[in-house]
């Protein structure tokens, strides 16, 4: 069962490496650095659909998660945060294989049948010390090379990169179960799966979401940070790039904020200079 699940992906990896060699072409022509406090080139459009997701959570989201929290039990929620975890397992076994890591797809296709016996919702697996990992197409862009080019902020999904939208994309194709049934039952399958995602990510980070806005001076800009330092993390599996530092989130969120004020500072006195040179 294994091996025909590796194989089955192998011959998706294959197929999908055809269609995406443009793709990637596209997006290497960009500057392939990882910087902290550049490349958001749309932050006004950005920050106006970060007013209007943080709009949505403190007005539907928060709520929600909370009366989530309070009425359902911790087993349940942790099921139901196991199944969501199962129901992307086929899609990290693919990019497992083309990252080139076929010991760490072999792990996630153990992983995947062995839970598949509860449909996901008891995490058996991780009593054999096989953890959950997880891997997308955007961190296999990343893996390669692929620069991540500008930030953007998606309405409803939140913080994402170019790489990472298209990633979005093609993850959402490559996951068989986005296939099961007709075209109607799909689509309310993806809107429920969508959201059940959101309200459990909000219920499961829900303290420090709350601390974030409440503790941040621009939380947009710490969105941003944390964001990028997560996602080039994660393509690193864990291990922090040479050109990022091993600070924590709020260090690189308080270097960024103070080279954003001295830039304003420096261009705020770039006026002044010119026009004192002018007079001399």
């Amino acid at each position: 069962m294994r091996n025909l699940c590796v194989s089955i992906n192998l011959g998706v990896a294959r197929r999908l490496s055809l269609l995406l060699i443009p793709i990637c072409l596209g997006l290497s022509s960009c500057n392939n650095t990882v910087h902290l406090s550049n490349n958001d080139p749309f932050e006004p459009l950005n920050r106006t659909i970060f007013k209007f997701n943080d709009a949505l959570d403190q007005g539907i989201l928060r709520p929600t998660a909370v009366a989530y929290k309070n009425s359902v039990p911790d087993p349940i929620r942790s099921g139901v945060s196991n199944v969501l975890k199962w129901l992307q397992g086929p899609t990290i076994i693919t990019n497992d294989i083309m990252q080139g890591d076929l010991k760490q797809a072999q792990n996630d296709s153990m992983r995947f049948f062995m839970n598949t016996t509860s449909f996901g919702l008891i995490d058996a697996a991780a009593d054999f010390d096989m953890k959950y990992r997880k891997e997308d197409f955007g961190q296999t862009l990343g893996l390669y090379g692929i620069p991540a080019g500008p930030y953007i902020m998606l309405p409803f999904l939140g913080p994402s990169s170019v790489r990472d939208a298209v990633g979005r994309i093609v993850d959402h194709f490559l996951n068989p179960f986005s296939h099961i049934g007709s075209l109607n039952a799909r689509l309310p399958y993806t809107a429920s799966k969508n959201i059940m995602s959101a309200v459990n990510f909000r219920a499961e980070n829900f303290d420090q979401i709350d601390d974030l806005r409440s503790s941040s001076l621009d939380a947009y800009a710490k969105v941003r940070t944390i964001y990028r330092q997560q996602r080039q993390a994660a393509i690193n599996n864990g291990r922090v790039p040479i050109n990022l530092s091993g600070k924590g989130s709020s260090e690189l969120f308080d270097d960024h904020l103070t080279f954003t004020q001295e830039k304003k500072l420096a261009d705020l006195a770039a006026p002044t200079s010119k026009k004192n040179n002018k007079s001399k």
